[in-house]
């Protein structure tokens, strides 16, 4: 005997043809009227009341059916749904808008995003009121699909008329995504975004993004330009709901350590360019406020175990603890089951299974760098990589830990060619390219066949998917244009920050025109604390191990 489940389902499909025989719909004969999902079974109720309605009440039974349907992915059966609205341009404001929201949430389902555009900029939502309910989602979409388009401006607009309604379910996302954006802008954009501001709302949240980050990332100055915003912007959405990391600026404050101590290596030049730079922002911290903590710094130069100075610094009373540098003094800390005050290692533990409470690890190494650029190369699907660096022993770690790295994440290197002391690098770009062999097999060539009118061209190696370049900026200006000479200039060159010298109006930079590096945001901007950051802490660059 058949199990009963095999005898109800031809049942079912019985009555369902039944059914849908009587229906003049051909969109409800395919979803199911048992309670097989909630969802379709409602869309289906709502397509029936659409069938015995007519005109707007016959739409709004339908837009609400497609918005079900779409969010069961059943993306075709919506669009026909949508299909059988007449004159959409007709329909009642509050329906016209849900209408184009739901068409442009259905174009992006498909991946036809400038068709979602054209419905969030067409004429059904002409009428739309930044304060209509449908306007937070509506806008943030729009937001997105600019953003998408690289439409700075009008994602800055959009985002911020989704910002503005308070109390709507997506409020802080709209507010959070209007924010990061802002920040992530230059200067000079956003001053250009400021004077071309028609709205109230927007020149407010352009102009509090200017003051944050006028603030030299200093906390202090940050809450004040905050509060002399807020006494201009009485009205604003931002006086009432801050985003979420000025939010945090007050508490962050209010829980500031009174005392740090820095476990640094003081008798090395690494050692030294940090603690320069540190107390060059404490003095800076100083011109603002004299509610500066108390620094001490301990020298961790000879030492090999790091818990005695370690102890030394927490019975002191530090309340924060930067440093120590070195690899094998950061293992020492991360072995422990958790230490007692916040620690902000400047190096990463070899095990990454797991860390103390309390124990932070930020790298200052060149592998971190290396590892940073090769997220990026790896990301735009390059695998075969070739790499130029000084032939010095100093850097042989630094080699060694390019090569480890990209192999580790699936990639080969296929060629590798070092230099010295010079000024020609064309016999390193030779080699690098090979070249030199296919010279070579010019001369043997020329030996057999002994005649002066062999034409040759140097055609380099084309199994290169990028360079991966070390070199300081002088290296690196020479460089670069003997890799176009040798016929490479289109192969993408990454390196690390130390080939840009932080100049960025420099005349000799177009020799480094089109190579990739990553560095800190504060050193590429223009400001006072990136011009002591550059006089003290790139001597800094080189081993921290």
């Amino acid at each position: 005997m058949l199990p009963r489940r095999y005898l109800i389902a031809p049942l079912k499909i019985l009555i369902l043809t039944i059914l849908a025989s009587c229906s003049t719909s051909d969109i409800s004969d395919s979803l199911p009227l048992a309670d097989e999902n909630a969802a379709l079974t409602q869309a289906a109720t709502l397509i029936r009341e659409a069938e015995a309605s007519s005109g707007r009440i016959a739409a709004s039974y339908l837009t609400q059916a497609a918005r079900l349907l779409l969010a069961e992915s059943k993306i075709e059966r919506a669009n026909k749904l949508m299909d059988r609205i007449d004159r959409p341009s007709a329909l009642p404001p509050a329906l016209k808008i849900a209408y184009a929201q739901l068409q442009a949430d259905l174009a992006i389902a498909r991946d036809d995003k400038s068709a979602a555009l054209r419905w969030l900029t067409g004429s059904l939502v002409s009428d739309l009121n930044a304060n209509d309910p449908a306007a937070p989602e509506l806008y943030s979409t729009l937001g997105d699909l600019h953003l998408e388009n690289n439409s700075i401006a009008a994602a800055v607009t959009a985002y911020a008329l989704a910002a503005k309604t308070l109390n709507h379910p997506k409020q802080t996302q709209n507010i959070e995504a209007l924010w990061q954006l802002l920040l992530s802008l230059e200067a000079t954009k956003l001053q250009k975004l400021a004077g071309e501001a028609n709205s109230y709302e927007l020149r407010g949240w352009i102009e509090l993004a200017r003051v944050y980050l006028a603030g030299n990332s200093n906390i202090r100055s940050q809450l004040n330009a905050i509060e002399s915003w807020r006494s201009i912007w009485t009205s604003h959405t931002a006086s009432q709901v801050l985003p979420s990391d000025l939010a945090a600026l007050q508490s962050l404050w209010d829980n500031r350590p009174r005392k740090i101590a820095l476990l640094l290596p003081l008798q090395q030049n690494a050692g030294i360019a940090i603690q320069e730079g540190f107390f060059s922002a404490y003095y800076e911290s100083l011109q603002v406020s004299r509610e500066v903590p108390a620094v001490y710094a301990y020298d961790t130069s000879s030492l090999i175990n790091i818990e005695p100075i370690y102890q030394q610094a927490v019975e002191a009373g530090a309340e924060l603890i930067i440093g120590p540098l070195s690899k094998s003094m950061v293992n020492q800390l991360a072995a422990k089951e958790s230490l007692p005050v916040p620690t902000l290692a400047l190096n990463y533990a070899d095990s990454v299974d797991k860390s103390p409470h309390n124990l932070y690890q930020f790298g200052l190494a060149p592998a971190d760098e290396i590892s940073q650029v090769l997220d990026l190369a790896w990301a735009r699907g390059y695998r075969r990589a070739a790499l130029i660096a000084p032939d010095a022993s100093d850097y042989r770690r630094l080699r060694s830990a390019f090569s480890v790295d990209w192999q580790n994440r699936g990639g080969s290197v296929v060629s590798l060619s070092t230099y010295g002391e010079t000024n020609d690098y064309s016999i390193v770009i030779k080699n690098l390219l090979a070249i030199d062999a296919s010279e070579e097999r010019l001369a043997n060539l020329r030996s057999l066949l002994p005649r002066n009118n062999i034409e040759f061209i140097p055609r380099p190696r084309q199994d290169i998917d990028f360079i991966f370049l070390v070199a300081n900026p002088r290296q690196a200006r020479l460089i670069k244009p003997t890799l176009a000479f040798y016929f490479a200039a289109n192969i993408p060159v990454f390196a690390l920050p130390s080939v840009f010298d932080g100049i960025p109006e420099s005349t000799d930079n177009r020799d480094l025109e089109g190579i990739w590096f990553a560095d800190a945001p504060w050193l590429l901007e223009d400001g006072s604390l990136k011009q002591k950051i550059n006089n003290e802490l790139r001597s800094a660059q080189g081993s921290s191990q």
